[in-house]
């Protein structure tokens, strides 16, 4: 039976970190941040002290931990457009000798440090690849990864290259956290609608368009195996609540216009017979599926502000409708020494792939809270569990 397995898992900030910040894992770098503090006013000065500069990178051994780029050298004298010469000529990694002598002050040249090297270490970033290795889903879409660079880190460093095709596009959150998609098998059309804009919100202070998605829904077509044809899996990542039952008015009006949209979306590329087909919707909506109309002043009588895929798109909550709702949560919360638990995360299924599931789970090995086997929040990979539907994809009719 070829079993076809997609999930889904927000992260809570995979993210990658300059070597010099990486102090729980190198002892070494907290000495080279006062190092790099240091040679940052050394190079800030009026007129160098070439010894001291010297000395400063080679006794914190700032190799390492940063890079000194030099654009251009502006002395009439200058023979090279290097900063530094060292011990073994263009090996950036030896101690350095001497400056370039037609450097004698800041005005003399342009150009600066650089931080350098990644660090994808630390318990958080182990649990969450375990998390994934656990689950082995052929592919999964993941919210709140920093940037493309980081997911194909983490898939070469902490998976061994378990997906060949990963996917991120930069989407529009000011803190750099985007949705992803990582696959075993080749992937097809891909599309972005980070740039839709918000027609109903007021240009922003700082002259940017208002873009709807506060990140990005991504759309991915992937090849199924056997010559099965496609199925289209859309990663998305909602507008987030803010606490207060004001503030929640304008979240809500937010998710409500971002769910219309890619209702609008499945209607105009993913329905064949007047209903969705071979697509899933996946990710953090950022809402319960039985608010009962809490707070309705933005609802407009809708349960609740994305009714537009959990009731009017044709798509199936699976994991709800085969788990139950005690059992459905997916996010849990703990304030002020309360507990908090609920499903804000989805695998939406079209009708036809919801009639070849064969096997749905939520995966809680990673997530803290949850219940007396959680881990400890510090090695926690998530607050958020991570859910999978297994596919039969013999019962897929048609291309």
């Amino acid at each position: 039976m070829p079993r076809f397995r997609i999930a889904c898992f927000n992260v809570e900030n995979l993210f990658s970190r300059p070597l010099l910040f990486a102090a729980g894992d190198d002892p070494k770098a907290a000495d080279a941040i006062r190092g790099a503090a240091v040679l940052q006013r050394l190079l800030d000065a009026k007129t160098y002290n070439a010894p001291e500069i010297i000395r400063t990178w080679n006794e914190f051994g700032l190799a390492r931990y940063v890079s000194l780029r030099s654009d251009r050298v502006n002395a009439e004298d200058a023979r090279s457009q290097r900063f530094f010469f060292h011990a073994h000529d263009g090996n950036d990694d030896s101690p350095v000798v001497s400056i370039n002598s037609a450097i004698r002050g800041r005005a003399d040249w342009l150009g600066g440090l650089e931080l350098k090297g990644e660090s994808l270490s630390g318990p958080q970033v182990r649990a969450i690849a375990n998390v994934i290795k656990r689950v082995d889903a052929d592919v999964i879409g993941l919210c709140e990864v920093e940037d493309r660079r980081t997911l194909e880190a983490f898939n070469a460093q902490m998976l061994g290259r378990k997906y060949p095709y990963c996917v991120l596009f930069e989407g529009n959150d000011e803190r750099g956290i985007d949705v992803a998609l990582m696959s075993k098998h080749p992937i097809g059309d891909m599309r972005s609608n980070a740039y839709t804009v918000d027609m109903q919100e007021t240009r922003r202070r700082d002259g940017v368009t208002p873009r709807l998605f506060n990140r990005d829904c991504i759309e991915i077509a992937v090849q199924l195996p056997d010559g099965r044809g496609a199925v289209a899996v859309l990663v998305t990542h909602l507008k987030s609540k803010r606490g207060t039952a004001e503030a929640e008015i304008d979240t809500d009006r937010k998710r409500i216009r971002q769910s219309e949209e890619i209702a609008r979306i499945l209607r105009e590329r993913y329905v064949r017979d007047g209903k969705p087909h071979r697509v899933v919707v996946c990710g953090d909506l950022n809402e319960v599926p039985d608010r009962g109309g809490a707070n309705g002043a933005a609802l407009g009588g809708r349960q609740t502000s994305v009714d537009a895929l959990l009731v009017d798109a044709g798509l199936s909550n699976i994991v709800r409708d085969t788990l139950g709702r005690e059992k459905a949560f997916t996010h849990v919360e703990e304030r002020g020494g309360a507990v908090q638990r609920g499903q804000i995360d989805y695998l939406l299924l079209s009708p036809d792939l919801k009639a070849a599931a064969i096997n749905v789970g939520i995966d809680r090995s990673g997530q803290a809270h949850w219940g007396p086997k959680a881990p400890p929040r510090a090695q926690a990979a998530s607050d958020h569990a991570c859910l999978f539907v297994d596919l039969d994809l013999a019962r897929l009719s048609g291309p």
